[in-house]
């Protein structure tokens, strides 16, 4: 017969299942891509032709890497808008993972289609808010958040 542990037992310490051993719970900690890509200066994206932008996102993809951050709408955008993203997320807070093996993944998405960077090409976005997408896209550079990212655009 199997021998069960008391309900006291269990009740009494702390076990966590996943790993066998009582383990001492941490709180999570944060940082931010701005703080993973220090000491470099990211410079507005208007001020820099498409090549530059393009070799500039290569390495930031590579620093991300190497602090086991993958940003995963980098290969998906063109490169100025994908550039305006990342700028956009630079103070975005990250849990710094403990585990050497996890990657953490960032998609730039925060399901508030209307407002996101990547309205203009997301078929989620397409789906999700169906005939209303193309007037979202339009109305896009009246959005405050929008103009900003659009500006420099008209300029180009």
């Amino acid at each position: 017969m199997i021998k069960r542990h008391s309900d006291e037992d269990l009740t009494r310490h702390h076990y966590d299942w996943t790993f066998g051993e009582t383990r001492e719970r941490v709180a999570p900690a944060f940082t931010t891509l701005r703080q993973m890509l220090l000491p470099r200066e990211l410079p507005e994206a208007g001020s820099l032709p498409e090549t530059a932008i393009i070799s500039l996102l290569n390495e930031i993809e590579f620093d991300l890497m190497q602090n086991r951050v993958r940003v995963d709408f980098l290969d998906t955008l063109p490169a100025r808008v994908a550039y305006r993203g990342i700028l956009q997320l630079l103070d975005s807070p990250l849990e710094v993972n403990a585990s050497s093996f996890k990657i953490t993944h960032i998609d730039g998405c925060d399901s508030a289609c209307e407002s996101c960077f990547q309205l203009a090409h997301c078929s989620v976005a397409r789906e999700v808010l169906g005939n209303e997408w193309r007037v979202a896209v339009e109305q896009a550079g009246i959005n405050p958040s929008w103009s900003a990212l659009f500006a420099q655009e008209e300029d180009d």
